[in-house]
């Protein structure tokens, strides 16, 4: 029920200062969050709550008129705010009894009656203020018994802040206990209103000071980067940020090692325990240089102590991590940085924003997404004293939250609490209770040895140590002693009927296969061809390389496969790199060699080359070289991966285990040769005793003939980057049960084209240098946008996730991936100072080795592998970190964009930005159709500015998108640079955009942000548009819509629909 506040003695409470309304000026931290209520309105986000459980006799008449008291007290509670021309102003009401909403909770049992009190609290807690109307505070009395209660005060934060809540508290309580014994509060006056600290504020900050702080904070904040903390969804341009927090409070010992700490060492407690954090955060980050918001009190005059109101000013400390300090160093480091916030800390943070210019994207806050603060007995709100009454501050519901973290350490003399407020759509709550762990390790490290180096303090627990070591082992193989082909003898031997490969018609059985194979094995031997030696096979696809590359193996010798489309003197580097005695090809094919003085070419259907004479062929074993891959440098020079018979078994086992394949499976063979999946698959079938369906040449050149072979030939199992099973349409195979994808990063949108009743998909992942894979993922529909896993390791596998330190990284962080156990190669033919480079002694498990895959990963929530990049891929435009798969993902779920690719490339002055390639099924979307489709799940800096449309990407010859042959996007034309207005609404849009901001000329193509404009001075260009157009627009508009035409058109549409 809802009564009017009574007075007390039949007046209102003296108030400190009863004025009549006068419009006023907003402090700088007012004007901060009024701009966000405009950007966001109807958010929850910045609401203060308290809420006091109440046990005993309740004087609720008392109550009202402590809560009137205390309203016309302080006048920023009576605080209403209005714009004129885009400006805003405040006006303070004079004193007026106050509302207090009394509710029972309903319910049969004390369970219920929590629920719905929590359900209750929940719904008040986000119910919006409307900023113009007020009031800006709600009081809710919430009745469980008659000795039961719990007070609900909710405030908006633009009238109060964290200190308020002590002097609320002290107030509340001095009220509540005058009106209990029946006269009024005996307070004295406070030493000054709010609404004077607002005009001290704005006079003591003149246009000298003002620019001195700003210089400072530019120099400061140069370059500064966003902190990237792993998510576990991507970020989204959704306004708010719904919230949870945890609070966990630091073992009694810790405690008093915390305090010893900084008693010892002259240091506050918030510049140890931000050291600790900083710590934390940069391994989770994955960087040296970690900005973070901090709010600083702003009552430097003892009579502001008084005062409830918003003070505070938000302020970036910048925390440096390089160099490996020891954590006594990065103590110091805090304390100094921390020392430096108050040389210029009344310079409003929208000022600084402005000055510094980072990257403004909606849904991540400006120069810091992380904020701490330490919190007191007195800015928490605890120790509430009502007479006749046990008070206990409560929690409240966390709904919003207002940054990505936010942590406040609440320190009392008996104990120290985190309170750790997290944006649930980025994270999950495993990941935060983690990262309190880490804190909690990290902090315990530090104090108690902090000479040690950062990189050697525990971040993990034992126990979580343990975990990882756990989740990156695949547990035992099961091997075959037996070299592969020995393996594919047994098999032939056993059926020689069957057929093992098929191709433009023609079959090759068992049988055939092996007789041949051995014929070719003994011409080899006689040319050089043996144990540890290469064999290059040059080839396309036949049935003739079948025998080709099971002939070398049975020579004991190992295969490389090369394409005679190659350039002569490419084939000649790669020929020389592997130094082959022997180089196998087909006689028409002869003539498109290169020079190849000093070895041995063979064709393998020269008519000349007579019957093979009968013997044993070299003995060979598991630990033999088997096959040389080779791959791409960055140098140029190519790259020979050496594998052994046993590695590449250990692959072909897992794959035939958990695709369960078998004789009876008919595999198509189209990846290109030269990828390691292509010979792992020939491996594969010829080892399970299936049938190779080989695409030939002609066949691969045309999707349709493709997937017409593959329903012909009844194929049960494809396996092809994703780049080529988009190229394929995936329906119409009745008998196809297994998708493998392997080589790029698989999208939700093939996975889910592919799936069928009956059908599989599998995400394959692994470098050439582990043996063709090493982790595998089967793929559910239905997942939503993120690429899935790439799953858990093979057997006989270690994997480990390492952070820039080389130790283990938490389970959630980035970090490269290092592979040891089975299949790991030998390293580069003949390249020994690379080889150890990439293979290096295993840190974990002393005696074996790693391989160095310079992948970006993490683990997940549920223990798998999540594929985030290369680490030297990453691309950082204007100060932001971007993987451009993420983008092209999300293009990818457009139901026109058929191939997608993201690079950065340079505008004609020079500037890099991002550029958009796609290909299309039917009429391609147009660049605002993209752009529009990506604001939906992007935040505005993934958007790339430029499109280009391409009928068919250039490919690799391991057919992935071949990124360096890409085109450059068309120039943009226009006058001096300048895109000229196409309609009327652009036009005056030009204008507007031109006087407001004082630029002499602005292009249709032109943004808000990017000619310069500061958030006020785009609500005074909203604030024209209104007027000129008669629509309702808000600034989130300008952030959203990347351009003047866009808007034209928005503001079109709409006046079309009032029509």
């Amino acid at each position: 029920m809802t009564s009017p506040a009574p007075t007390v003695g039949g007046v209102l409470p003296e108030a400190a200062a009863p004025a009549v309304s006068t419009r006023l000026p907003l402090s700088f931290a007012q004007e901060q969050l009024w701009l966000v209520d405009q950007l966001s309105p109807g958010e929850s986000t910045y609401h203060s709550p308290l809420v006091y459980r109440l046990r005993g006799t309740l004087d609720v008449t008392a109550l009202r008129a402590a809560l009137t008291h205390l309203v016309a007290r302080h006048d920023a509670l009576r605080a209403t705010f209005g714009t004129e021309d885009g400006t805003p102003y405040q006006e303070i009401a004079p004193p007026a009894p106050v509302r207090l909403d009394v509710r029972p909770v309903p319910g049969d049992t004390p369970d219920d009656r929590e629920a719905a009190l929590h359900q209750a609290l929940r719904a008040e807690v986000t119910t919006p203020f409307d900023l113009r109307v007020g009031p800006l505070y709600r009081f809710l009395l919430l009745r469980l018994a008659d000795d039961d209660h719990v007070l609900l005060l909710l405030l908006h934060h633009i009238v109060t802040d964290g200190w308020s809540a002590g002097v609320l508290r002290r107030d509340l309580a001095d009220g509540y206990a005058a009106a209990v014994a029946g006269h009024a509060p005996r307070l004295p006056p406070p030493g000054r209103t709010y609404a004077a600290h607002v005009l001290a504020q704005r006079a003591r900050l003149t246009s000298e000071t003002l620019e001195s702080g700003l210089r400072h904070w530019e120099r400061a904040l140069r370059d500064v980067p966003p902190v990237e903390l792993p998510t576990d969804r991507p970020r989204t341009a959704a306004s708010g940020r719904p919230g949870a927090t945890v609070v966990r409070s630091l073992p009694d010992a810790l405690r008093h090692r915390v305090a010893a700490f900084c008693r010892d060492r002259q240091v506050s407690p918030f510049m140890l325990l931000t050291a600790a954090l900083g710590a934390v955060l940069a391994t989770e980050a994955g960087q040296e240089d970690l900005p973070l918001g901090v709010p600083l009190l702003g009552r430097s005059e003892a009579e502001s102590e008084e005062v409830v109101g918003l003070f505070v000013n938000m302020v970036v400390l910048r925390l440096d991590l390089s160099g490996d300090p020891t954590f006594d160093e990065l103590v110091d480091r805090v304390a100094e940085a921390s020392l430096g916030l108050y040389d210029h800390d009344e310079v409003p943070f929208s000022a600084v924003v402005e000055r510094v210019r980072p990257v403004r994207a909606e849904g991540r806050n400006p120069l810091f997404q992380a904020c701490v603060q330490l919190l007191g007995a007195d800015t928490t709100g605890a120790g509430l004293s009502l007479p006749g009454l046990a008070v206990e501050l409560v929690p409240p519901p966390s709904e919003r939250s207002p940054f990505d973290l936010s942590v406040d350490f609440a320190v009392t003399p008996d104990r120290v609490d985190v309170h750790l407020t997290y944006a649930t759509d980025l994270f999950d709550r495993w990941r935060i209770e983690a990262l309190l762990d880490h804190l909690t390790t990290l902090l315990t490290a530090g104090c108690a040895d902090p000479a040690r180096p950062l990189s050697r303090l525990a971040l993990l627990s034992d126990r979580e140590r343990a975990a990882l070591l756990e989740l990156g082992d695949g547990g035992p193989a099961r091997t075959d002693e037996r070299p592969l082909d020995v393996r594919i003898a047994a098999v032939a031997t056993a059926r020689p009927d069957a057929v093992a490969a098929v191709c433009r018609g023609r079959e090759l059985t068992y049988g055939d296969l092996l007789r041949r194979a051995d014929a070719l094995a003994h011409r080899l031997v006689r040319r050089g061809g043996g144990p540890e030696r290469v064999v290059a096979v040059v080839a396309d696809r036949d049935l003739d390389l079948v025998i080709a590359v099971l002939g070398v193996l049975r020579a004991g010798a190992a295969v490389t496969i090369l394409d005679p489309t190659h350039p002569a003197r490419r084939l000649a580097r790669l020929v020389d790199a592997v130094d082959p005695p022997v180089v196998l090809t087909r006689s028409t094919l002869v003539d498109r060699l290169p020079p190849l003085p000093g070895r041995h070419v063979l064709a393998w259907d020269d008519p000349a080359a007579g019957p093979t004479a009968p013997g044993p062929l070299p003995a060979h074993t598991a630990a033999n070289l088997a096959a040389v891959v080779t791959t791409s440098g960055s140098t140029g020079r190519p790259k020979p991966v050496a594998l052994d018979h046993a590695g590449l078994a250990s692959f072909v086992d897992r794959n035939r285990r958990v695709l369960d394949l078998g004789p009876a499976d008919r595999m198509l063979q189209f990846c290109s040769l030269t990828f390691d999946l292509a010979l792992g698959e020939v491996l594969t079938a010829l080892t399970v005793g299936a049938t190779l369906v080989l695409v030939s040449p002609e066949e691969g050149s045309a999707p349709d003939e493709v997937a017409a072979l593959m329903r012909t030939q009844r194929v049960t199992y494809l396996g092809l980057t994703p780049t080529m099973l988009g190229s394929l349409d995936p329906t119409g195979h009745p008998d196809l049960r297994v998708v493998l994808s392997a080589g790029e990063v698989l999208t939700t949108d093939l996975v889910d084209a592919w799936h069928a009743p009956g059908r599989r998909v599998v995400n394959l992942y692994g470098p050439t240098e582990v043996s063709v894979a090493c982790t595998d993922h089967d793929c559910p529909p239905g997942q939503g946008h993120c690429p899935p896993p790439i799953g858990r390791p093979h057997p006989g596998r270690w994997l480990y996730v390492v952070d820039r330190y080389g130790r283990l990284a938490p389970r959630g962080a980035p970090g490269e991936l290092l592979v040891g156990g089975v299949g790991v190669a030998r390293g580069y033919l003949n390249q020994p100072a690379l080889t150890a480079e990439r293979f290096v002694p295993d840190p974990f498990r002393p005696g074996s080795r790693v391989y160095r895959t310079g992948d970006l990963v993490r683990w997940n929530g549920a223990g798998e592998l999540e594929f985030l990049g290369r680490l030297d891929d990453q691309v950082k435009l204007r100060g932001l970190r971007i993987e451009p798969g993420e983008i092209e993902s999300a293009l990818l779920t457009h139901p026109r964009v058929r191939r997608a690719a993201v690079v950065v490339r340079s505008d004609p002055r020079g500037e890099p930005r991002l550029v958009g390639y796609v290909s299309a099924d039917g009429p391609p979307p147009t660049p605002a159709e993209l752009r529009a489709h990506l604001d939906a799940v992007l935040p505005a800096y993934l958007v790339p500015g430029v499109w280009c449309v391409l009928d068919e990407f250039p490919l690799t010859s391991s057919q992935k998108i071949d990124r360096a042959a890409l085109p450059d996007p068309e120039p943009a034309t226009g006058r001096d640079g300048a895109v000229p207005p196409a309609t009327p609404t652009e036009a005056a849009l030009v204008t507007i955009f031109g006087e407001v901001l004082g630029v002499p000329e602005v292009g249709a193509d032109a943004n808000l942000f990017a000619l310069g404009g500061s958030s006020l001075q785009g609500m005074r260009v909203v604030s024209r548009i209104n007027r000129a157009f008669g629509v309702r627009l808000n600034l989130r508009l300008l952030y959203g819509t990347a351009t003047v035409r866009d808007l034209a058109a928005r503001i079109d549409t709409r006046r079309g629909a009032d029509r």
